[in-house]
């Protein structure tokens, strides 16, 4: 008898792109994926109970969801609270993963999935950022970043710069340190990042969301400078790693 194989949910549509390159890292990793717009979960009436008993994982992939018009990731978070109401502290408490990679971790940030007063603005330099850089996980809470060791990602953003609003930064500092949110730390920061913050978990470390792409580099051949490591053409690349966790968790509760 075949074993069974969890499945994952990659968001696509209203700006989203990247859900191609999501949908195959889950499945290098053994997931089976689905790619489906919100629009089609919405008309479907896909229930809280469908979401968690249907799919182990969702994703929420990057892009420019209706085009920042008001904030990125405001329009399409309020349209999935408001046509959705999934409840993300249910799906993890029923062993969920979910994972916000961008634009995606922007509209987790708005649904206030890693608490309120934190969101992410216009990186210091005022310029489009499209390079590689180095993230060291401090994961000793997140799932998705178990066992792993500094990450060289690509990063491709101009709003990726996170904030702490108004008068109670010390003490949501504080929080966040305690509860192990801030999961993953650029080495080195020229944004401007709240303590170099690249990705942050929630309180069950079933739930990351993270600027850098890790489903770009899931393939040794898409690092800029593969050639100089020929005999490494068929290893994986390092983001790979991520969804490996992700899908030995889901097995684990599957």
């Amino acid at each position: 008898m075949a074993q069974k194989k969890p499945r994952a949910l990659v968001l696509a549509g209203d700006g989203l792109h990247g859900e191609a390159e999501l949908a195959r890292a889950f499945e290098m990793a053994g997931f089976d994926a689905d790619i489906r717009t919100l629009n089609e979960l919405i008309l479907s009436r896909v229930s809280q109970e469908e979401w968690t008993r249907r799919w182990s994982a969702l994703a929420l992939p990057a892009g420019n969801s209706f085009g920042g018009a008001l904030g990125c990731g405001k329009l399409l978070a309020l349209k999935f609270e408001q046509g959705l109401g999934w409840d993300f502290s249910r799906y993890v408490e029923r062993g969920g993963l979910v994972l916000g990679v961008g634009n995606g971790f922007q509209i987790l940030l708005r649904l206030n999935v890693f608490g309120t007063d934190l969101s992410l603005t216009h990186d210091e330099t005022g310029e489009f950022s499209n390079h590689w850089v180095r993230v060291i996980p401090n994961a000793s809470r997140c799932l998705w970043l178990r066992g792993l060791g500094t990450l060289e990602l690509p990063a491709r953003h101009s709003e990726g710069r996170l904030m702490i609003l108004g008068l109670r930064r010390p003490e949501i500092l504080s929080r966040m340190e305690r509860q192990g949110m801030m999961c993953l730390n650029y080495e080195g920061s020229d944004i401007g990042q709240e303590a170099g913050v690249a990705g942050l978990c929630d309180a069950s470390g079933r739930i990351l969301g993270m600027m850098p792409h890790p489903e770009d580099f899931v393939r040794w051949t898409a690092h800029p400078e593969w050639t100089a490591s020929q005999n490494r053409a068929n290893s994986p690349g390092q983001g790979l790693a991520l969804f490996e966790n992700a899908y030995q968790e889901a097995m684990r509760v599957l």
